[in-house]
């Protein structure tokens, strides 16, 4: 990526941050477009695996696993933006009448997710859970301002065509998607090295379990670190 293309890039997720109409109207004319998207999704899927990085912490993964893990939960957290935009094309063709092509819709997705890269501040404690729901409603305004600008349709029509595309990836996620949902848990287990335990219940256990085990597991990874840093 060359200096004026990564500016570019930049302009771009600050006007989307900025619910700009101008960011989404800009990256459908850009050669790249569809790249932007991607590239804006997997910072905002990293963003929120570092924010959620304490429960690979608590679960004693290895250094070099758990920059494994980030890298995995990124990819897994771009095809969940992958499938939103599927829906909500299905959507808009079902019942809009709109024949909008897949690629439009996927880059103004994946550009309305530049609020989410902030998402990394989810682990600041008691204000993570509201900081995350800030950043989802954000998103799915900066999703609505898009679809408003480039498909020329009302704010209304906007609105319901990402709402409705996102209640119909819930449901696919909670049936056909079972089996797709069921191997990416396997593969961050896979990739961790370990059986995840990712629920509150499960986390609180472990840190009544053995809190000095969890400490001493991020000393370690923190000694770790640092001694192949000296050793380069």
């Amino acid at each position: 990526m060359t200096q004026t293309a990564f500016d570019r890039f930049w302009e771009l997720i600050f006007g989307a941050i900025a619910l700009n109409p101008q960011a989404f109207e800009s990256i459908q004319i850009l050669p790249q477009g569809f790249r932007v998207a991607l590239y804006t999704a997997l910072l905002a899927g990293f963003s929120q695996a570092f924010g959620q990085g304490i429960v690979l912490f608590v679960n004693r993964v290895k250094p070099i696993r758990f920059l494994l893990s980030l890298a995995i939960a990124s990819v897994l957290f771009v095809f969940s933006v992958l499938f939103w935009g599927l829906s909500t094309w299905l959507v808009s063709w079902l019942f809009f009448d709109a024949s909008t092509p897949y690629e439009v819709i996927w880059s103004l997705l994946g550009l309305a997710y530049a609020p989410m890269i902030f998402s990394f501040l989810v682990a600041l404690p008691y204000f993570g859970v509201p900081i995350n729901v800030i950043l989802s409603i954000w998103t799915l305004l900066a999703f609505e301002v898009g679809l408003h600008a480039v498909l020329h349709v009302s704010i209304w029509r906007a609105f319901w065509c990402a709402a409705l595309g996102w209640v119909v990836l819930q449901i696919l996620q909670r049936t056909i998607g079972r089996p797709i949902a069921a191997i990416g848990v396997w593969l961050s287990n896979t990739v961790a090295g370990t059986k995840l335990v990712t629920d509150m219940r499960g986390i609180e256990s472990l840190l009544q379990a053995g809190p000095q085990q969890i400490f001493s597991s991020i000393y370690r990874t923190g000694n770790t670190l640092n001694n192949r840093d000296d050793g380069e």
